[in-house]
């Protein structure tokens, strides 16, 4: 009995040995964690436009369900990406959740994977939240400057995106990139379904009186949204601009417009990444998450820099529209 009891017990190190030994050196890394703003302006979609905040609270999941998931399949599985781990962020977003999912709850392993590139999500995603608030808030009395407030406050950051304008074209013709929309292309046009309700809705909200106005303007969205996560836009072969969709707030906040593009093109980055044979070890991805998200995307490296654009502004394609339908409520994103 002692020696299958000491057995079991050696059997069970190595397992767990096995398993954190791809993290030997993330299980050191600190997490910095920043507190949000405080602000008059915090909270107020939730507390005024409920139907569109939990909307985004349903992102939240599917991001951080989605790399988990991508993880301890190994990305192997078409069906448990495909049919599961989709099918189960849609149900997600089905209960409406009223409050922020708990990621770290949701994607423990990728987090232990790649910490710094989540906390660049993490407060990127609170700088979308905060300008949604500041449109929303009955308690603003100066919109711009409470959006230039929120973007200084952001900047500060170390895990700040740069909002110089990124070569997106070239960050799409890496190596590994397309790795994950090859493969699992249903998932991948829900996340794009997600870029488009995130930078869709700038424009209507800035331009909206009213609560009663804003409630009616985002109503259509989410129609059109909910439209895509029922028959996902395959046909799409690039992620939706906020230029193109919110042509109005792009130019008047082109900074943010920059970083927002630019977080949706990291989520492209590290899927591909998650799901690429390039980097057949854990190690071996998180290498690489680390070397484009310090080389191309934070802000501490735009002296440096080789993917930042110079030129006219980034515009789609129009040659590649094909099949690039349904967007009535504004400009429709075009491929390169």
């Amino acid at each position: 009995m002692r020696t299958k009891h000491v057995s079991a017990i050696i059997g069970m190190t190595l397992a767990l040995t096995a398993f954190s030994a791809p993290f030997a050196h993330a299980q050191f890394e600190p997490r910095d964690k920043r507190f949000y703003q405080r602000a008059s302006w915090n909270f107020a979609l939730r507390d005024h436009l409920p139907e569109l905040d939990s909307e985004f609270n349903g992102v939240d999941f599917g991001h951080s369900h989605l790399y988990e998931n991508l993880l301890l399949t190994g990305a192997r599985s078409i069906p448990a990406i495909e049919d599961t781990a989709r099918r189960q962020t849609l149900r997600f977003i089905a209960l409406r959740p009223a409050l922020p999912p708990n990621e770290e709850a949701i994607a423990p392993t990728y987090m232990k994977l790649a910490w710094r590139a989540q906390n660049t999500f993490d407060q990127a995603h609170t700088l979308h939240r905060a300008t949604y608030d500041i449109y929303v808030s009955d308690r603003v009395a100066d919109q711009e400057a409470a959006i230039r407030a929120a973007l200084a406050y952001y900047q500060q950051s170390p895990y700040a995106i740069t909002a110089r304008p990124l070569d997106h074209q070239g960050l799409d013709n890496l190596p590994f990139s397309k790795s994950f929309r090859r493969k699992f292309p249903l998932f991948n046009a829900t996340i794009w379904a997600y870029h488009y309700l995130q930078v869709a809705v700038y424009d209507v909200l800035a331009g909206a009186p009213d609560l009663a106005s804003q409630k009616a303007v985002i109503r259509p969205i989410l129609t059109t949204y909910h439209g895509y996560l029922k028959q996902p836009p395959v046909q799409w072969i690039f992620m939706p601009l906020t230029a193109e969709l919110s042509p109005a707030f792009a130019a008047r906040h082109p900074d943010l417009a920059n970083i927002f593009d630019n977080l949706h093109m990291l989520h492209d980055n590290i899927s591909d990444i998650l799901v690429s044979d390039l980097f057949p070890t854990w190690e071996a991805k998180r290498t690489e998450i680390y070397r484009i998200l310090d080389r191309y995307y934070l802000a501490s490296a735009d002296a440096t820099n080789p993917m930042i654009r110079s030129g006219d502004e980034m515009k789609h394609d129009m040659r590649d529209m094909n099949g690039m339908k349904g967007m009535e409520q504004s400009p429709q994103p075009r491929a390169h």
